[in-house]
């Protein structure tokens, strides 16, 4: 499958379009899906500026595969003179003094920002459906979830608008979205993409994420953003460069995957998750069983909980209504918090706060936030002592085709461990990353694949041959 970004540059250098062309095709895309709700803030007028500019020096570029390519940040992503709502009615109006690490990596290279994607409000929310600026509607069903909380990125990608978007991943929120659209969300290993000038949700969870149509999309973007940043005191520096020259094919796997987990699964997701490991294993590569406790699994999600939700309170304890943000009048200091954070903050915002406030006391810290801190280094053993063990550990990116928004709105949808699986990659910072699985039926749905720390390269290697393979699957049936 040739790289959607490859098609562009392609375009732009050997049939000679022009840059703007290209520009205002995508442009025209995005507002033929506003009733999707993906897009909060657009850039059409200075992207078709840029893209006049770039026209006039592409001579000298034609080595730089995302030059004059369009792309979009989600909206956490600080970009001067653009808002930068991180999703929220506290933030509706707030303008960035500075730009995000990645967001000047992009235009070093001479890519195209077209727009500011939707997201769950300060990227707390796993549905799509906490956002300010409304409910991302699934690109393939109106009527379904996109996943969260990088709702609008993964859509845009899915449409066919753009060939890779920027996403973020606190416990799967590019990668459990993208299954349920059908595209490809990465997930590096922590700190491999800079995060400063990124808005947080939980620091020692958080990751960018690159969202794209192909595995290929995805190594190109990571060719330019996997980059050591001293403006980010966790950025780590990769060992392997020029990751989209030398991806290869690997014939023989060890492939783990974890036993009874298909248990937890819709029976036509079970049933696709079967015929993807007949798949494999007719394709010549090893399954190697793997035991992982129920019961340190079902611990998963209170983990994540009481781990993010304590760190997210303390990184916006600085929306007051003072500094930055949305303005209300009040008697007093605590006053102008309460009203402020009352009238602008989302429903899941105040849950997620209030419990992190809770846990964090001084009386609650050591029996739930510091107990929390110790059944994650037990999974993380675990999770790294099986990735030694293996190649790669294949799981299923979600338990189900992307549920009605209705059925959520009513409280009918609950993650099942098997989503909450994806947490792990977080916990243990190592990388991970979805691709589509052949369609089976209307909806889409991925499967995961992980690595250990620094591993990115083989993880992306892992990942081009499983997509090879899907891929001839698929277009022998």
């Amino acid at each position: 499958m040739e790289p959607r970004i490859l098609q562009l540059h392609n375009k732009i250098f050997k049939d000679n379009q022009s840059i703007v062309s290209i520009v205002n095709e995508a442009i025209l895309k995005c507002k033929e899906i506003d009733d999707t709700n993906s897009i909060i803030t657009d850039t059409y007028e200075s992207a078709i500026e840029q893209a006049n500019q770039l026209e006039l020096k592409k001579n000298i570029n034609s080595n730089n595969l995302l030059y004059g390519v369009p792309y979009s940040l989600k909206d956490l992503v600080c970009t001067e003179n653009i808002k930068t709502t991180g999703g929220s009615a506290f933030l509706k109006d707030f303008t960035p003094p500075y730009n995000a690490t990645i967001y000047n990596q992009f235009n070093q290279v001479g890519a195209i920002l077209i727009c500011k994607s939707n997201v769950d409000e300060f990227g707390m929310g796993g549905l799509g459906i906490d956002s300010a600026f409304g409910i991302v509607k699934n690109i393939h069903d109106k009527t379904r979830i996109t996943g969260g909380s990088s709702s609008g990125s993964v859509n845009l990608v899915a449409a066919g608008i753009l060939p890779f978007t920027i996403g973020t991943d606190t416990g799967d929120s590019s990668r459990w979205p993208a299954s349920l659209v059908g595209v490809v969300g990465y997930k590096p290993t922590y700190g491999l993409i800079s995060r400063y000038g990124v808005m947080p949700y939980a620091p020692s969870l958080d990751h960018v994420g690159i969202i794209a149509s192909t595995v290929s999309d995805i190594v190109i973007v990571a060719d330019c953003i996997l980059k050591y940043d001293e403006k980010d005191f966790t950025s780590q520096i990769l060992p392997h460069k020029d990751l989209y020259k030398n991806l290869k094919i690997i014939n023989k796997l060890n492939i783990g995957i974890i036993d009874g987990i298909e248990k937890h699964l819709e029976p036509d997701i079970a049933d696709r998750y079967s015929k993807c490991i007949t798949m494999l294993q007719q394709s010549g590569h090893v399954i190697k069983h793997i035991d992982f406790s129920d019961k340190l699994m079902n611990s998963i999600k209170t983990v994540y909980s009481a781990i993010s939700y304590g760190e997210a309170n303390s990184c916006w304890a600085n929306l007051t209504g003072i500094p930055f943000g949305a303005k209300f009048n009040g008697d007093s200091f605590d006053d102008i918090i309460t009203i402020t954070r009352s009238k602008t903050l989302g429903r899941q915002v105040k849950r997620r706060f209030t419990i992190g406030a809770y846990i964090t006391k001084k009386e609650n810290y050591e029996k739930f936030f510091i107990y929390a801190q110790k059944i994650r280094h037990m999974l993380v053993n675990k999770w790294n002592k099986i990735l030694d063990e293996v190649d790669t550990i294949l799981c299923p990116s979600a338990s189900s085709i992307a549920p009605k928004i209705e059925t959520v709105l009513n409280g009918g949808f609950s993650s099942t461990y098997a989503d909450n699986l994806l947490c792990l990659a977080n916990f243990a910072g190592t990388p991970s990353i979805t691709i589509p699985f052949p369609n089976i039926g209307k909806m889409p749905w991925g499967i995961n694949l992980n690595c250990k720390a620094f591993e990115d390269k083989k993880l992306l290697d892992i990942s081009f041959s499983l997509e090879n393979i899907f891929e001839k699957k698929g277009n022998n049936e």
